[in-house]
């Protein structure tokens, strides 16, 4: 079987897949997929890799068609646009991905003697990320949730979230920015003008404040000006780009580093990215939006789990803090794993927490 690359097209088998999608009638196709991915489920160990490449494309062609997905734009996809898919295959191609994934499997196997091994596990998660986004709640509905349970858990952190931001500030900042804010961000800075002090308080750097967000946009457009080595990427690959870019809004900011909104136009825009102080920016594991991610983050503290890599903890003073899963301590103190709210939350649906 031929290989190229670590993507989900590229290889032989991938392709033969796609063009069996173009040749069979339109109906047809979502079929095809769930059948490339049920035969993963069903097959016997060690799972031959002739049926794992066919589930790995129909998994990509499935995230394809989520919040966040990538479209397909490998000369190696199909041709012919695939139907809206069923929403249960997020599922069946979250289960296929992860059994491909993991021994005993004859493409992992493959791969593993590669040095490009990392990037195809790479590949593969960043598949299983976006098939296992949350569908995204309204924002005030998330900032309920979250003020809920750390008024509950962690009653130090839920004082430390800030009031609603003026409308006439928030208006402000969009007129010197020369954007206008996402749906989502605004009605974030609806329930909370961000914190009022340094705390740990979501699993990426805490919200900023409206004045915090235009302070931190003016010193980047400065510092980037006109330089392209700045402003410009410098590769050639999809993923590239510059260090700064005057249409990304920093909603959240530590150290320098910062999670920013892209409003560029194009099929990225309203994505939660980042942007290190001494790298370029990064979208490819973000989010499709604030929405989304304020979900995640809620699910994680109502229902347990980890949301951005991270598992919510609290500290011996009662204060939320966000980290990797299994970590015990912080600064020689112990870290207690946080417990959710039994059952569903109580907290008003159209509510803020404030």
């Amino acid at each position: 079987m031929g290989t190229w690359d670590v993507g989900p097209f590229d290889s032989d088998a991938a392709a033969d897949f796609c063009g069996d999608l173009d040749e069979a009638p339109e109906a047809a196709r979502p079929g095809l997929v769930r059948d490339a991915l049920v035969r993963v489920l069903d097959a016997a160990d060690p799972l031959d890799q002739g049926l794992a490449v066919p589930a790995v494309a129909a998994a990509a062609l499935v995230a394809a068609q989520c919040p966040g997905g990538r479209p397909v734009t490998s000369a190696y996809g199909p041709d012919l646009p695939v139907p809206e898919l069923p929403a249960d295959l997020r599922d069946i191609a979250v289960r296929a991905l992860h059994r491909v994934r993991a021994e005993p499997s004859e493409l992992r196997a493959l791969w593993a003697d590669t040095d490009r091994y990392p990037h195809w596990l790479r590949s593969l998660d960043l598949l299983l990320r976006v098939l296992t986004f949350p569908a995204p709640q309204p924002v005030a509905r998330s900032w309920a949730r979250i003020g809920g349970w750390m008024r509950r858990h962690a009653p130090v952190s839920y004082a430390l979230l800030a009031a609603p931001a003026e409308p006439a500030e928030v208006e402000s900042a969009q007129q010197e920015m020369g954007v206008r804010f996402p749906a989502d961000l605004l009605a974030s800075l609806a329930c909370h003008d961000g914190i009022t002090e340094w705390a740990n308080l979501l699993p990426g750097p805490p919200p900023l404040s409206v004045g915090g967000m235009l302070a931190h946009w003016r010193m980047c457009v400065e510092i980037a000006g006109d330089d392209p080595d700045l402003t410009e990427p410098h590769g050639d690959g999809e993923d590239d780009e510059p260090w700064w870019h005057p249409q990304w809004i920093p909603w959240a900011e530590s150290d320098g580093d910062s999670q920013v909104i892209d409003l560029r136009e194009g099929p990225g825009r309203g994505r939660l990215g980042s942007a290190a102080h001494d790298d370029t920016g990064r979208f490819d594991d973000g989010w499709p939006s604030l929405a989304v991610y304020l979900t995640a983050v809620a699910d994680a503290l109502d229902q347990g789990g980890e949301a951005d890599g991270m598992t919510p903890y609290l500290t011996p003073e009662g204060e939320l803090w966000w980290a990797f899963p299994g970590e015990t301590e912080l600064n020689g103190d112990p870290l207690t794993p946080a417990r959710p709210l039994p059952g569903r939350s109580t907290v008003p649906r159209a509510a803020c927490s404030s």
